[in-house]
């Protein structure tokens, strides 16, 4: 049995879990989640103490479902674009192919959203489909 979750109720959750785990030190703006043909792309800006201007970000990932955890985790984390005024063009592309080579692989698996009922920890798979997920039970 399949249902389905529109992106606008996965980024109503993607934006709850975010605004919990935001702190002083770096806090993620307007986050918005594009869901595509098995994967998603994740747009969002980035503030943070340790640099003056707001960085804005595009990443592709794969949405993945843990069963046992009932957890959606972001897998293949790959950095599409980065705006960070201030810095020229090749600083910013430098510091992009650092964070696809050494950071966002230290991330993998990071979790978008977590079931905390028994509805959801029943989900056995989740299908990544233009404009929404399918939850397969």
């Amino acid at each position: 049995m399949a249902f389905q979750v529109s992106e606008t109720v996965v980024n109503q959750l993607v934006q709850k879990r975010i605004a919990e785990k935001n702190r002083k030190n770096l806090q993620l703006l307007n986050p918005k989640l594009t869901l595509l043909d098995g994967y998603a792309t994740f747009c969002a800006a980035a503030r943070s103490k340790l640099i003056t201007t707001d960085v804005a970000f595009c990443a592709n990932l794969t949405p993945k479902w843990q069963a046992e955890s009932g957890a959606l985790l972001a897998t293949n984390l790959s950095l599409l674009s980065l705006e960070a005024p201030g810095y020229s063009p090749a600083e910013t592309e430098l510091f992009r192919a650092f964070l696809n080579k050494a950071v966002l692989p230290g991330i993998e698996g990071i979790e978008l959203y977590r079931a905390e009922n028994q509805i959801g920890k029943q989900i056995k798979d989740v299908k990544v489909l233009p404009g929404k997920i399918d939850l397969d039970f």
